[in-house]
């Protein structure tokens, strides 16, 4: 019984570290999607090119990117979600895919190495190959092909990436949790046979033969 209760709440408990972290990351973004809007508002009104919007971009990126790096327990597919945001951030700014990656990646450390995929884009090569980027290759070829547009396509599979990663850590947890109980339940059973079940045999024992001795 204590075997139970010990997993059920080490369950409980990274239940609602993973509920805690989703509420971080879906805070940063929100307010990073309201921060693009303002710095391509803003960079707009006041006639500056490209480059000065990339600028106020990075900026604001760089501090959306610490805030989110503050999460030490922040997976690699949650990294590539955060990151995808941050492209999607930039599209929606105005600026074009190539130059939205290279901002995202440089916010982020290029840890998602979407550095490299930027520079294949920025150079014309279509035959750029990432195992780790290969869905997010698809969507920019599906867009360029057919005139969605990729900023929502990015948003939908980085929310995708996130659920499906807390759906593995839910799984895992409730595995670990079963884990627990095995070992717990080999050292309380043979406790409980020992003080609770060998005394009333022993005295039933007993008993039985002072009656037919």
């Amino acid at each position: 019984m204590a075997g139970v209760v010990a997993a059920v709440l080490i369950a409980a408990a990274v239940w609602l570290w993973i509920g805690d972290a989703d509420a971080r990351l879906k805070r940063v973004l929100d307010g990073g999607v309201g921060l693009g809007d303002r710095a391509g508002a803003d960079t707009q009104n006041a006639g500056s090119g490209e480059e000065k919007r990339s600028s106020g971009l990075l900026e604001g990126l760089l501090g959306l990117s610490r805030e989110q790096k503050s999460d030490p327990g922040e997976s690699d597919v949650e990294a590539l979600a955060f990151d995808l945001e941050l492209t999607a951030i930039c599209l929606r700014a105005g600026l074009p895919i190539g130059r939205a990656l290279a901002l995202a990646a440089a916010a982020g450390g290029d840890r998602s190495n979407l550095g490299a995929l930027s520079r294949a884009l920025e150079l014309g090569q279509t035959d750029f190959e990432d195992q780790h980027l290969s869905e997010v290759i698809v969507l920019i070829r599906f867009s360029a092909q057919t005139g969605a547009a990729l900023a929502g396509l990015l948003s939908a599979m980085a929310y995708d990436l996130r659920r499906a990663e807390h759906q593995r850590r839910r799984l895992a947890a409730a595995k670990l949790g079963v884990q627990l109980v095995i070992p717990l339940g080999a050292c309380i059973l043979p406790a409980f046979i020992l003080l609770g079940v060998v005394p009333v045999v022993l005295t039933l024992i007993d008993d039985m033969s002072v009656l037919f001795g």
